[in-house]
């Protein structure tokens, strides 16, 4: 079939991550929070990356932040961990599969947020008491970077965070087509490279950035904890549900299910003009020697 072997396999690790959730609530938030960690190494990389040159050019500023974060996203892939916005694909894969019940989804998605949330708080805190973020230009660009997530109207930041997990959750959907670990880490590269370039919103990144700008001198008419919790990270995360489960996890699975479909019925088909005897997509290479052996 088309994506068969792809969507089964995630169907099967999504079975596996709600199994682990069952077997160990804590050692599944620790793994959660360990995502926090990651991501927030990320958003560490590109601020200290791009603030001096985004002093100078903006725009190639962009590209420098863009060229550093995929850091945070192969550490989660390649390292393990357990993120919130891959979770978009990775469990609700199995809801729409058959492997997984949609409560279980669910669950999956609050506890991972949860635990990506307490690791973003404890690693921004960490950022905080080390002083690197202290001086400028780094204060003054993540100040910038804030002002706009906790200002901007929230359709924007909404249609923003659709954007951004519909590339997330590509990627990690090409690192089951991938081969190899250096073709994983490629994939991972160019989808936050256009994500974290063109200006979208991950909502597990904010949630380090935010609460840095929070903790570090600032203007409390722009940039407050109640504009994190109850502006920025509402809109973006409603955003990065969408773009990872409809775009990716949905379409996916639908356009698999649509090929299989077609595929019983070419298997029911008897007689007519040898359709029959033609092998289905996706068969096996015995199936297809066997037809070429006949045609011959």
């Amino acid at each position: 079939m088309l994506y068969t072997g792809n969507v089964d396999a995630i169907a099967a690790v999504s079975l596996k991550k709600a199994t682990a959730m069952k077997h160990s609530l804590i050692g599944f938030l620790t793994l959660s929070v360990i995502a926090g960690f990651y991501i927030g190494f990320g958003v560490l990389l590109m601020i200290i990356a791009a603030a001096p040159v985004a002093a100078i050019n903006p725009g190639i500023g962009k590209i420098v932040g863009g060229a550093v974060f995929p850091i945070a996203l192969i550490l989660v892939i390649i390292g393990g961990a357990e993120l919130f916005t891959g979770y978009n694909l990775l469990i609700l894969k199995g809801t729409f599969r058959g492997t997984v019940s949609f409560g279980d989804s669910m669950l999956g998605w609050f506890w991972t947020y949860l635990g990506n949330l307490g690791g973003s708080m404890i690693f921004a805190l960490l950022i905080y008491m080390s002083g690197v973020f202290a001086p400028d230009p780094w204060h003054t660009f993540l100040n910038k970077v804030a002002t706009y997530k906790l200002n901007a109207p929230w359709w924007e930041l909404f249609f923003r965070g659709i954007f951004c997990n519909w590339l997330v959750c590509l990627g990690i959907w090409s690192t089951f087509r991938c081969t190899s670990d250096s073709g994983k880490i490629l994939m991972c590269f160019w989808v936050l490279f256009c994500f974290v370039t063109t200006g979208m919103e991950h909502s597990v990144a904010n949630m380090t950035l935010l609460a840095i700008a929070n903790l570090l001198p600032h203007d409390p008419e722009v940039i407050s904890w109640g504009k994190m919790f109850g502006w920025n990270l509402v809109s973006v995360t409603l955003g990065n549900i969408v773009g990872g489960s409809f775009f990716v996890t949905f379409l996916y699975w639908f356009a698999t299910y649509m090929d299989e479909k077609g595929a019983r019925k070419m298997d029911a088909i008897k007689g007519g003009s040898g359709a029959g005897s033609l092998p289905r997509a996706g068969g096996s290479p015995e199936e297809i020697k066997d037809v070429k052996v006949k045609m011959k």
